[in-house]
């Protein structure tokens, strides 16, 4: 299932908070076993650094991130990702910063950073530096307590950490990220669901994702493409999916998780009333008109 990130961790009960503030915030999460092809959706800019183990991160264009112990890795908002978790000697220990906009803007306008025409990559790796080491380890000692709240403290610290990174060798080009990244356009409705209609996402996360409350979204929707979210995520899905089977892929279920169905079963049955065939007959079928 789809993570939408930082959301899901506040959900987490094994997962420490240590500061939140909003969609800002400092994350604490231990594991003991590994987690493999773990799909998740960065909502607002954030930063994984990992002290223990290995992950992998993999984007919707197959570039592949390893981020080793003592490495971080900046991961910008709207990243579909899918990630691999492998723990060392027992466990795998990480922090995770996330800054909302209005946060990183205000970062970038107090450094009076120019606007940056270069293009972003899709995720940076940093080096873990003297400096931000002891940021993170006094970040743990001072405020890792249930029972303390330091709501108030959350964006002071998170300017503090992006000030470290922007003073060292790789600061340059998070800098550049972070520009690059505040100067683009906000993504239209219709740019944002025909980039995004695949993933296993329900209305409500859409809803979310795109900024607006579920009642405006489905009214922006219906303003905009004629059907409701429902109807139209169903039709574009079906269409994706009569395609990759047209392409003679032979895995329905595959298919299924490709076109946004994480149940196969729903797939195949919302597949046959809307084409009156399965989708193992239409796999069949067109492989009989390629014999012909």
């Amino acid at each position: 299932m789809l993570k939408i990130l930082p959301q899901q961790f506040y959900q987490n009960p094994e997962v420490k908070k240590i500061l939140v503030d909003g969609l800002s915030c400092v994350i604490h999460k231990e594991l003991a076993g590994p987690v493999f092809h773990k799909e998740g959706y960065v909502s607002t800019h954030a930063i994984t650094l990992v002290l223990n183990g290995t992950m992998r991160i993999e984007n919707d264009g197959g570039f592949l991130t390893h981020v080793s112990e003592t490495q971080m890795v900046f991961l910008p908002k709207d990243l579909y990702m899918i990630s691999d978790i492998i723990p060392d000697q027992g466990s795998f220990e990480a922090v995770v910063f996330f800054f909302d906009e209005q946060l990183i803007a205000d970062f970038i306008n107090s450094i009076n950073l120019k606007t940056a025409k270069e293009k972003c990559v899709t995720h940076i790796t940093l080096d873990y530096s003297k400096e931000i080491r002891i940021f993170t380890e006094s970040l743990l000692q001072v405020y890792n307590k249930k029972e303390l709240t330091h709501r108030n403290l959350t964006r002071i610290k998170l300017f503090e950490l992006l000030h470290l990174i922007s003073s060292h060798q790789q600061g340059n080009c998070f800098l550049t990220a972070l520009a690059t990244l505040n100067n683009k356009e906000r993504r239209s409705l219709r740019e944002f669901m025909n980039a995004n209609f695949s993933k296993p996402l329900t209305i409500e996360d859409y809803a979310y994702l795109t900024g607006r409350s579920l009642s405006s979204f489905r009214r922006d929707f219906i303003e905009q493409f004629g059907v409701s979210p429902k109807q139209w995520l169903i039709e574009k899905r079906l269409e994706k999916a009569q395609e990759l089977l047209s392409l003679n892929h032979t895995n329905v279920s595959t298919v299924a998780l490709e076109t946004g169905y994480e149940n196969t079963s729903h797939f195949v049955k919302a597949f046959h009333k809307r084409y009156g065939i399965s989708p193992k007959q239409f796999l069949m079928k067109k492989r009989k008109e390629v014999l012909v």
